[in-house]
């Protein structure tokens, strides 16, 4: 089944015409259950109408998958509105802010309202201690992470404040990417486009930018908590969008330096295998061993590893922790660096999230005296 799923995913984005095989209803009902599963119903329905006749599903299925197809379009203009109020209220604020991934990656796609959207990532300008001190104004105690903090919600949609865009558990690595991300923030913050239908402009990162970042991205979930064929797909429009040839070797050279070299050439056989890419568009050579592996965890995982049958949820703290290593060390045979590092940034993230959270009571505590003083 997952050969005739990979098909209808290449047929929808112009890599196929028709499929190898009539599936029969049965597993028609599996294609959309797997389409699903990879929050991937919306481009896959695409697939199905760009299918020959003799070779679509029967007439109640194809009313329920377009009937989902819509639910992701209005969902889409839906987010798409809150994108555009969250990025207003900050510039009205005096902050200039990026579109991560999300509504922007929308914007490569054939089709945008195809794309299943989320939550919105906004990386706003001003840095960790400015940008957090503004949210911690604005939010009563949210949840703040290493790389952004929690921020109110806008028609029910949930948004993420970035000041860092993502991270790497290897502390070097790490920092030398935070060095970059600073080294090209005004490009980003400066790189405007228009949404469908003359919704708004909103800046969005740069095809060169994206080329790294959503790779950083890719590896920090496929450490964390898994990895959907959703991000496959978003990363094959990132790279559809071309480079020269000195960019690739810029580009290969600074994957290595960022520690992200061994995920890239994974995902650029999961790339060519699953989604049919040319070898030309390929930004570093693919790699059989880890793309198979990473393909295995792909297809078990389901979208962000929600539908992960070898983790269990609701489990005490312990539980998770023993969970996390072994997930570390079925990873580390492939992806050493970040997996050998995760415990050690784990202990570093508890520290850094203990003096943010007591300094968001101190803070609390003297504008409550504040106003005291002022009644």
């Amino acid at each position: 089944m997952e050969r005739l799923f990979f098909e209808l995913l290449q047929v929808a984005i112009g890599n196929r015409q028709c499929l190898s095989a009539v599936p029969k209803k049965e597993e028609w009902l599996l294609l959309f259950q797997m389409s699903t599963k990879q929050a991937l119903a919306g481009i896959a329905f695409h697939g199905v109408q760009l299918l020959p006749k003799e070779q679509q599903p029967e007439r109640n299925l194809i009313l329920q998958w377009y009937a989902i197809a819509m639910q992701i379009q209005v969902a889409n203009e839906k987010t798409n509105k809150a994108t555009l109020q969250a990025r207003n209220f900050f510039h009205e604020q005096g902050f200039r802010s990026c579109v991560l991934k999300g509504q922007g990656n929308s914007l490569l796609y054939p089709i945008p309202n195809i794309r299943m959207s989320g939550d919105i990532d906004l990386w706003v300008e001003g840095g960790e201690q400015k940008v957090l001190a503004f949210v911690k104004g604005q939010v009563d105690r949210p949840e703040i992470l290493y790389h952004h903090v929690e921020f109110k919600k806008i028609d029910d949609i949930e948004i993420e404040v970035h000041y860092r865009p993502s991270f790497m558990n290897n502390l070097i690595h790490n920092y030398r990417l935070q060095r970059w991300f600073v080294q090209e923030s005004e490009k980003q913050f400066s790189h405007e486009v228009e949404f469908p239908d003359g919704a708004g402009r909103i800046c969005v990162p740069t095809y060169a930018f994206n080329r790294i970042y959503q790779m950083a991205h890719i590896c920090n979930h496929v450490i964390h908590e898994g990895i959907g064929l959703r991000q496959m797909m978003d990363y094959y429009f990132v790279l559809k969008q071309g480079f020269s040839e000195e960019e690739r070797q810029t580009d290969g050279k600074l994957l290595r330096r960022l520690g992200l070299y061994d995920v890239a050439a994974a995902v650029m056989y999961v790339l060519k295998e699953i989604l049919l890419m040319e070898e030309s568009m390929l930004l570093v050579p693919a790699d059989e061993r880890s793309g198979k592996f990473f393909m295995n965890e792909i297809m078990q995982s389901g979208n962000f590893g929600q539908y992960d049958k070898r983790v269990r949820h609701n489990v005490s703290q312990l539980s998770q922790n023993i969970q996390r290593l072994k997930r570390d060390f079925r990873l580390m045979w492939y992806f050493p660096s970040e997996c050998l590092w995760e415990p050690i940034f784990r202990v570093y993230h508890f520290f850094w999230r203990l003096l943010n959270s007591l300094a968001l009571r101190v803070e609390g505590a003297a504008s409550r005296g504040r106003k005291n003083v002022k009644k």
